[in-house]
C-alpha cells in the first residue's frame, strides 16, 4: 500500500513500507500503526498523526514541517537527527527504546511527552517546557539544555546528563548520585 497526498487514513496498518526520500503532504493519520517501515529522509508537510504507533521504524532525518503529533507512540525506532521544532509548539508522544541522537527540540511544550530507555546523545533542548517529564533510563551524553524549564522533571534513572543551573529552570528536578555531581561542573568549584 502506498500513502497518497491529501488523503485521510483511519485505523490502517502499514507494514514493511519503504518511503525513503518521498514527500507526503496534507495527509491525516488517525489510529494507524506503522511497523518495520522506513521513512528515512521523508518530508511530512502539513500532516497530522493522532493516536498512531510507530514500531521498529526508521525515521532518521525525516522532516515534519508544520505537522502535528498527538497522543502517538514511537517504540524501538530510529529517530536520528530529527528537528522536532518544525512540528509546532506541542508534541504529545511516548518514546520507548528509541535512538534519538542529534535530535533538536526548540520552543516546544513537551509536558506530556514520555521518554523511556532512549538514547538522546548530542540532542538539544532549547527554550522547551519539560516540567514533570520523566526520563526513564535515558542516555544524555553530549546533550544540551538551554533556557529549558525542567521543573520537577525526573532524571533519577538516566545517565550522562549535564545542564547549567544558571540557564535552565531546575526547581524540584529529580537527580540521582553519582550522576548529579555533573551539575556542579559549571560552578567553578573544586571538589575534594
Amino acid at each position: 500500500m502506498q500513502i497518497a497526498n491529501f488523503e485521510s487514513y483511519e485505523i490502517v496498518p502499514f507494514e514493511s513500507m519503504d518511503l525513503e526520500n518521498q514527500v507526503i503532504q496534507e495527509t491525516t493519520f488517525y489510529r494507524c500503526t506503522f511497523k518495520a517501515s522506513s521513512f528515512q529522509y521523508v518530508e511530512f508537510i502539513d500532516c497530522e498523526f493522532q493516536e498512531c504507533r510507530f514500531v521498529g521504524c526508521n525515521l532518521a532525518l525525516a522532516v515534519f514541517a508544520n505537522s502535528k503529533i498527538i497522543d502517538s507512540e514511537f517504540r524501538d525506532s530510529k529517530l536520528l537527527g530529527i528537528n522536532w521544532g518544525n512540528l509546532g509548539p506541542v508534541i504529545v508522544a511516548k518514546f520507548s527504546n528509541c535512538l534519538m541522537d542529534r535530535c533538536a527540540f526548540s520552543s516546544q511544550n513537551l509536558l506530556k511527552a514520555k521518554f523511556n530507555s532512549c538514547s538522546l546523545r548530542e540532542a538539544s533542548f532549547s527554550d522547551c517546557k519539560l516540567a514533570r517529564v520523566k526520563f526513564d533510563d535515558c542516555d544524555f551524553s553530549g546533550c544540551q539544555f538551554h533556557q529549558t524549564d525542567l521543573s520537577s522533571a525526573d532524571f533519577t534513572t538516566s545517565q550522562n546528563y549535564f545542564m547549567n543551573a544558571e540557564t535552565n529552570k531546575l526547581k524540584k528536578t529529580k537527580f540521582s548520585l553519582p550522576e548529579a555531581v555533573s551539575l556542579l561542573a559549571n560552578l567553578e568549584i573544586e571538589l575534594k
